[in-house]
């Protein structure tokens, strides 16, 4: 859905500035418009997923339903063949790996790493007064631009902001 807003009334004719409604993200299909197959799909490999999750946590889970059920647990051990031994030794590696390829980065990475602003060096805030002059704008256009419903932004050729300037906003259509 579009809107067309008009420009401020100087005695310009200018095009009205059509306003585009946001999209959607993420896009959504809707059950009734997916066919069926991508329907069998989608629930096929829902379930692939779940089941895939469950076989590499059915260790945990064994020992889980174990602790909360002791006869429960005894009859899982005999249907499931599950070991209570968890070995750290490869995740210890993996660890050890992560935190080797970190150092390294960060070692060949050091000098920008420097370069950045650490969290003592805070810049100070700059007043709205200050934002205006370093724009070459008056401090008193602060006040109209706040209490404005409605900005008309001028650009140049390069999409530079050159102006701004209020504008009257269209009447309501409820009054």
């Amino acid at each position: 859905m579009q809107q067309e807003t008009q420009p401020a009334d100087r005695g310009e004719t200018q095009p009205p500035i059509l306003l585009a409604a946001p999209a959607l993200w993420p896009p959504r299909i809707p059950r009734t418009q997916a066919r069926w197959w991508m329907r069998l799909r989608d629930m096929v490999l829902t379930l692939l997923a779940w089941m895939a999750y469950l076989w590499i946590l059915r260790r945990f889970l064994v020992a889980g339903i174990a602790w909360l059920s002791p006869a429960a647990g005894e009859y899982l051990r005999g249907v499931i063949d599950v070991s209570y031994v968890v070995h750290l030794q490869p995740y210890l590696w993996v660890a050890a790996g992560l935190v080797i390829w970190l150092a390294l980065a960060g070692l060949g990475h050091r000098r920008h790493l420097r370069s950045q602003g650490g969290t003592g060096q805070e810049v100070p805030p700059l007043s709205p007064e200050a934002h205006f002059a370093a724009r070459g704008v008056q401090a008193s256009a602060s006040t109209a631009w706040r209490e404005a419903r409605c900005l008309q932004v001028a650009f140049d050729a390069e999409g530079r902001i050159t102006g701004v300037a209020p504008c009257s906003a269209p009447a309501s259509p409820r009054s």
